[in-house]
């Protein structure tokens, strides 16, 4: 595995881990169970997602013109480790399995936030 590759798919772990103890500290709250406060949280996703995977991909010096890569390498790496976690491990996110769901739901739309942020840029960057 190529050094830039490598040194994202650590980070995909560590933005997993912070995502997962987002979570953590989010359900108990009520904060992703719909309502006013989700829509916040679902909006604010997308710009903090732009700005990680925008200093994700300057970090190890990426193509200029595409940053799908760098997206998609972080979101496989957290997709893979949600996938594991949601199943032999979901105390990591809660205590309480009967909320897990809107974790996951959190989850996957950032995931769609990212890739579809890096094929929006890549897009204007091809145009230009």
């Amino acid at each position: 595995m190529p050094h830039r590759q490598l040194i994202l798919v650590i980070m995909g772990a560590i933005i997993w881990f912070i995502a997962a103890m987002l979570i953590r500290f989010t359900l108990p709250l009520g904060w992703l169970a719909g309502g006013a406060i989700t829509l916040v949280l679902f909006a604010i996703t997308i710009p903090f997602g732009a700005i990680m995977i925008e200093g994700a991909h300057r970090l190890v010096k990426g193509d200029p013109r595409s940053i799908m890569n760098t997206a998609v390498i972080i979101c496989l790496v957290g997709l893979m480790l949600d996938g594991i976690a949601f199943v032999w491990a979901s105390p990591l996110y809660t205590g309480d399995r009967a909320v897990l769901w809107q974790g996951g739901a959190w989850l996957l739309w950032t995931v769609g936030a990212i890739l579809a942020y890096a094929t929006l840029r890549d897009a204007r960057t091809a145009a230009a």
